[in-house]
């Protein structure tokens, strides 16, 4: 099975507990304003990437695993088949969702996607209430603990990273704030 992927990042730090990989679906219908990556906003960017591709890309020292967006909810056969992949390998889960967690309950596979993930992190992007502390983008969001693997302390941090490859290409993670996000781009 493929999945519409925007990019993968290894070795990420920022964007849950541990040293991770971070998965990004491409597409996203919420396009809230504001948000950081509206890159990963439409329906036709990306590429397709098969479930075994993923699972075989991740450094065998990760043992980690964040899925953010773009909206992964979009695809929900391939986000269970996924998440079910991982936890197989005993990858712990984070997942960041525009949806909230009323709405995933009621989409198709959103009961056995929560069953299958170890924290969810929730709600659409509020540029008005942009939160300065933890893991979560705006106030509104909620972290939602469905195993007993984290708690709240491991997600009090707020770092940024920036990943330059070998070819030049520049990618910015994690939590910037808005000035660092404008020195960024004018420097790209």
């Amino acid at each position: 099975m493929d999945i519409r992927i925007h990019e993968i990042t290894h070795h990420s730090t920022v964007n849950g507990p541990g040293e991770r990989s971070v998965i990004h679906f491409q597409g996203c219908k919420f396009q809230c304003p504001g948000c950081f990556n509206p890159s990963t906003h439409s329906l036709a960017g990306g590429r397709d990437i098969s479930i075994n591709e993923i699972i075989s890309s991740i450094p065998p020292t990760i043992k980690d695993i964040t899925i953010s967006g773009g909206e992964p909810f979009l695809q929900p056969l391939a986000l269970v088949t996924l998440a079910h992949a991982l936890k197989h390998f005993g990858y712990s889960i984070v997942v960041f969702t525009g949806f909230y967690l009323e709405e995933i309950e009621k989409l198709n596979y959103g009961p056995q996607i929560l069953a299958l993930i170890d924290v969810l992190i929730d709600g659409r992007y509020d540029e008005q209430a942009s939160s300065l502390m933890g893991l979560h983008g705006s106030d509104n969001q909620t972290i939602h603990f469905l195993s007993d693997r984290y708690n709240l302390t491991d997600f009090q941090s707020r770092d940024v990273e920036i990943f330059i490859s070998v070819e030049g290409e520049t990618q910015i993670t994690g939590f910037p704030d808005e000035n660092l996000l404008k020195a960024f781009s004018s420097h790209i």
